[in-house]
């Protein structure tokens, strides 16, 4: 299995495949004005304190990645660059079955980082930068794509965001902003893909058969097909349940992994 994304003949062949899942227009809960001539850099220490900022509020990963082409789902963006966050899922919400209750906490938690979002946002304007917050549910940008980019964490087989943090266990969001010089650092988790190739729990654990593996132009892939997936519409998480990153953490499956690659590598089998 490869990582999942739609591609190739298989997106045309299978009906349902998407990869996002969100709405274009959310309402701007902005308090704090764009400036007229907003700054372009930004030191070291502003983004530290950008980051402490954005930790106090509650969010539990933060980086920074430039809107390249293959993130954009729809519309045009005046702002090239983006600082990236995300928000840990209660663990009750994970263990709660899809219906009303678990749609409900799911709702509250997008909601919960869309206004997180804003604060962000606004601190940026504060401090003279063009900000613009991008909605957690929004379908303008592969938020899971542009977290990749970011460096936080690698795009698992069940299409979620997987991090050191949270496991598989998080929302995303971003706001584009006028700084060009943000640090962005190469990725250290391209070897997840690997180890979602070895487990397939997450497709075992989909009651409605959402993760589907299928050959394409590429090779093995697997598509979400999100007309099956209930995370939207009913807060299904079994996926995340399911998911070794989730229920034994990030460092414990890297370095069982880790260990399984250098035997095989060993063996002449990698």
């Amino acid at each position: 299995m490869e990582e999942n994304n739609c591609c190739g003949d298989a997106q045309n062949t299978i009906s349902g495949c998407s990869c996002s899942c969100g709405f274009l227009e959310y309402p701007d809960q902005s308090e704090v004005p764009e400036p007229e001539t907003p700054s372009t850099t930004a030191s070291r220490e502003f983004l530290s304190r950008l980051e402490d900022y954005a930790r106090s509020l509650g969010i539990a990963s933060m980086g920074y990645a430039s809107i390249t082409p293959e993130v954009i789902l729809a519309g045009d963006f005046k702002y090239k660059n983006a600082v990236v966050l995300t928000l840990k899922m209660d663990d009750e919400l994970i263990g709660t079955p899809p219906r009303e209750e678990a749609q409900a906490m799911n709702d509250r938690l997008y909601d919960e980082l869309a206004d997180l979002t804003f604060r962000v946002s606004d601190y940026l304007r504060e401090n003279g930068y063009g900000a613009v917050a991008i909605h957690p549910m929004s379908g303008l940008l592969d938020l899971t794509s542009l977290a990749q980019n970011a460096g936080i964490g690698f795009k698992g087989t069940n299409g979620l965001l997987i991090g050191p943090e949270t496991g598989p266990a998080q929302k995303v969001s971003a706001v584009l902003t006028s700084i060009s010089n943000l640090p962005q650092k190469a990725s250290e988790h391209s070897w997840i893909p690997e180890y979602c190739a070895r487990c397939g729990k997450c497709i075992k654990a989909c009651p409605e058969d959402a993760l589907v593996e299928v050959d394409t132009c590429c090779g093995s892939t697997v598509l979400l097909l999100e007309d099956r997936c209930l995370g939207c519409s009913e807060g299904c998480t079994y996926c995340i349940e399911s998911c070794p990153f989730y229920s034994k953490g990030y460092e414990t499956v890297r370095s069982k992994f880790m260990k399984l690659r250098q035997k095989l590598e060993e063996r002449g089998k990698l």
